[in-house]
């Protein structure tokens, strides 16, 4: 009789752990069914001002800068798994100096973002210079966050620190999180 209820038990042990491994494999299959979709964003250029009043033209290297602060900021947020960035159809610059507010908004709707990252770099002096962005949330046009980020120095280490830790501040604070 003892030997029978081992039988059973060890039977019985053997049903549950294929059961478990199933349960296990269906939920694994399962899981990318049930995970929330991506934040899908997309970015406008950033505009640039200087209110410096510094004597000597630097347009050519603050519109290197300004580009690459872009590149920056996009593949930044295209690398983060919860995110999926989405690019804007403009015709000519993709800023909202040039496009305006509302045409970007209508382009990223239509682009399929739910999300869209506005912004503006200021240089103040040598010395001083800042981000200036925005997140809007285009079901509700309002913004999830508004920042402004100072930085230090007018070279290309300045603002590429300032635009990582721009794309930083956008995935960790100013996205929702699926």
């Amino acid at each position: 009789m003892r030997q029978a209820s081992n039988a059973g038990f060890h039977r019985l042990t053997a049903i549950l752990r294929s059961a478990v491994v199933a349960i296990g494999v269906a939920v694994t299959v399962a899981v990318p069914a049930w995970a929330a979709e991506p934040v899908t964003v997309a970015t406008a250029g950033f505009d640039f001002v200087d209110t410096s009043g510094e004597m000597r033209d630097q347009t050519a290297e603050h519109d290197r800068r300004l580009q690459a602060l872009d590149r920056t900021i996009v593949d930044s947020l295209a690398a983060e798994k919860n995110l999926r960035t989405v690019p804007l159809g403009c015709a000519d610059k993709c800023t909202v100096g040039s496009a305006g507010v509302e045409a970007l908004s209508r382009q990223a709707v239509e682009a399929g973002a739910s999300h869209l990252l506005i912004g503006q770099v200021r240089k103040m002096s040598t010395l001083v210079g800042g981000v200036k962005f925005a997140v809007i949330d285009l079901d509700t046009n309002r913004p999830t966050c508004d920042r402004f980020l100072s930085y230090r120095g007018d070279t290309d280490e300045a603002w590429s620190r300032a635009a990582a830790y721009a794309a930083q501040d956008v995935a960790k604070h100013c996205l929702p999180h699926p």
